[in-house]
């Protein structure tokens, strides 16, 4: 029985291959795929955003709650810090129930704790709610990765992947600009206000319009296509052999039902037998740090980021303030517009300088070799010498 290999416009084998399947992600039509990429762009925009707007009103913070203006830097310390534990825990959730139901509770936890944090009257009590800031709404950085592989293609994922950090950088970025003004006009409890209003938005908003992307590809093979070549290696045999077909692919239609049905609360779809783990929650994300390939990455993002980011945003208010008498204005533009303006250039670049790479190792290599994903990962010496260089600065 002869084997089809599916072909993108340039004559590529499509990696993943498709099913036929029209609830497969893969088969949406390109206006819900970036429909869907800009939703969970702005919820990991969303969280940035939360732990940051009150920065610049650092030293009206501290005055109302009798602190210094260094200790009131630790609710968003607390921030982040929880941060980078909520993809622990909402990542096990979503991969047995689905993405959709994890997206939605960390809009509403999001909601919730960002009304804590306006109408709280001590500061103890604003440290515990910025610490579910961090940890609810954070769900939306580690799942909306797992999003852009559910949706796009693996040479496409670059430039998706470009525009969703873009726009979770870069809400940190802006964060500081926006909490300036709102900040001077209307008191620094507003900043908090201003996430909640953001939060319940997006909550309807993807209620309605954030299908589930979620999809056991190896279950629909066994029912739908039992001929599909599902993993890289299966297409590389499969062009091997003599009976294989190669035809450009056509996504099947996106109908009404389909829609809808994507729309559930929970993903009537996912895998039967499937149950969460204690040991998913940490103990098997954190095992991956075990391969190189996976470790020095995410070390070197950390620190990066950690410095010419976060870094700044944490210090440059008390200092500012100190020094030159700046306003919450004058502060959230001096720790914002730089960091939004090199940011933005450079994850709009990042993405397609990416792609471009993928592209050319694979037409490169001879034979029926595929280019290892690292291959990405050469991006990251323009960032190892600008981001020392502009510190030194």
């Amino acid at each position: 029985m002869s084997t089809t290999i599916k072909l993108d416009h340039s004559g590529l084998p499509l990696i993943p291959q498709p099913t036929d399947s029209p609830s497969d992600p893969l088969n949406y039509p390109n206006w819900l795929k970036y429909l869907i990429l800009g939703e969970i762009s702005v919820l990991a925009f969303l969280v940035t955003l939360n732990i940051a707007m009150i920065n610049p009103a650092i030293v009206p913070l501290s005055e109302e709650f009798s602190i210094t203006p260094v200790a009131a830097t630790y609710q968003t310390t607390v921030a982040i810090g929880a941060a980078a534990f909520g993809p622990l825990l909402f990542t096990p959730f979503a991969n047995v129930y689905g993405r959709r139901p994890a997206y939605l509770l960390a809009i509403l936890v999001g909601f919730a704790s960002s009304v804590a944090s306006a109408t709280t009257t001590t500061y103890g009590g604003l440290i515990a709610a910025r610490a579910v800031i961090g940890l609810g709404p954070s769900a939306a950085m580690g799942l909306g990765v797992g999003t852009v592989v559910d949706v796009f293609y693996m040479h496409e994922r670059g430039r998706a992947m470009g525009l969703f950090t873009l726009s979770m950088t870069n809400g940190g970025h802006l964060a500081p600009i926006v909490g300036g003004y709102v900040a001077r006009n209307l008191g620094w409890r507003w900043c908090f206000w201003v996430g909640a209003i953001l939060n319940a938005a997006m909550f309807v908003i993807c209620l309605f319009a954030l299908p589930e992307t979620q999809f056991d590809r190896s279950l629909a093979i066994e029912e739908l296509d039992k001929n599909l070549p599902c993993s890289k290696a299966e297409i590389v045999h499969a062009e091997s052999s003599a009976s294989v077909r190669r035809e450009p692919y056509t996504a099947p239609p996106m109908l009404w039902r389909t829609y809808t049905k994507r729309l559930c609360l929970w993903n009537l779809e996912r895998p039967t037998g499937r149950r969460m783990k204690a040991s998913d929650f940490v103990v098997q994300p954190l095992s991956m740090l075990r391969h190189p390939s996976v470790a020095f990455p995410a070390l070197f993002y950390a620190v990066t980021y950690g410095f010419a980011s976060i870094e700044p945003a944490l210090t440059l208010t008390a200092i500012f303030t100190k020094l030159y008498r700046f306003d919450t204005v004058r502060n959230g533009l001096a720790s914002g517009v730089s960091l939004l303006v090199g940011g933005s250039l450079g994850e709009l670049c990042s993405g397609p300088v990416t792609d471009y790479m993928m592209r050319r190792a694979r037409q490169r290599l001879e034979g029926d070799d595929e280019p290892p994903a690292e291959i990405r990962l050469q991006g990251i010496w323009t960032g190892a010498i600008i981001v020392p260089v502009g510190l030194l600065m």
